[in-house]
């Protein structure tokens, strides 16, 4: 048995919670661990467009956040699937408190954006953006102090994935969430466009045609205004990715 898990270091504080996960099955498993941040080439050959991504006996790609019981069934012989994150995008626009994603706000993270609401795994996430050289990282949306939605970004000289990069191009690393109540993402998104506008001049994304998971879905990014700017990849009945963009 095999596993080579790939991320994007602490981008998303669920990487941290994997890794503390996979070490755990270190004696009976073959786990291979790849960070892909300094490596971009090593992120294209394995056409890796999300912040994790788990390979199973160099043959099963999988794109979700591991659990033990996946993990169980693996190391018992059975067999594993995994399925796309697909839900009806709620259509009101949700307008609530706004607030700079940094050190003093990462941790309202942890209910929404780890496993098991772990400050720890957004603490290294923090490190994460420092080390990253910017002075802007996004916008929470917050909802009676509580995380509803949200936007982060970086230059995108910074991202590891083969994605176009320049200087005055943004990259919108993470959309979150999809709710089928309210829309939680457009109002943070308008903000975060409005900020970037002062450093960029574009901005670009990786969405899923149907999915919500990376950041999807398609038709939502163009009712906000981007440009479809065709497939990036195809992960076999999981996702159909496309590079959108749009003018700041």
């Amino acid at each position: 048995m095999k596993i080579d898990f790939y991320y994007w270091n602490y981008q998303c504080p669920i990487s941290n919670e994997m890794l503390n996960l996979l070490r755990d099955y270190e004696n009976i498993i073959e786990i291979n661990y790849h960070d892909i941040q300094e490596k971009p080439l090593l992120a294209e050959q394995m056409k890796i467009f999300f912040p994790f991504l788990t390979v199973f006996d160099d043959t099963l790609r999988w794109k979700s956040p591991l659990s033990r019981e996946t993990l169980e069934n693996y190391v018992s012989g059975n067999a594993i699937s995994e399925k796309p994150y697909v839900i009806a995008q709620g259509e009101t626009v949700y307008k609530g408190a706004l607030v700079a994603l940094n050190a003093d706000t990462i941790d309202l993270l942890a209910k929404g954006c780890t496993l098991g609401d772990c400050k720890a795994s957004c603490q290294k996430k923090q490190v994460f953006l420092q080390e990253q050289g910017s002075t802007f990282y996004g916008m929470l949306h917050l909802k009676n102090r509580k995380v509803v939605g949200g936007v982060e970004v970086l230059p995108s000289v910074k991202v590891p994935y083969d994605v176009p990069k320049s200087e005055d191009t943004a990259f919108l690393t993470c959309v979150y969430h999809s709710s089928t109540e309210m829309d939680y993402k457009a109002y943070p998104l308008a903000a975060v466009e409005k900020q970037l506008a002062n450093s960029f001049t574009r901005i670009i994304a990786i969405s899923d045609e149907q999915g919500a998971f990376p950041n999807g879905n398609l038709q939502w990014f163009l009712a906000q205004g981007y440009v479809d700017e065709g497939v990036i990849a195809v992960e076999a009945n999981y996702c159909t990715l496309h590079l959108v963009s749009k003018t700041l």
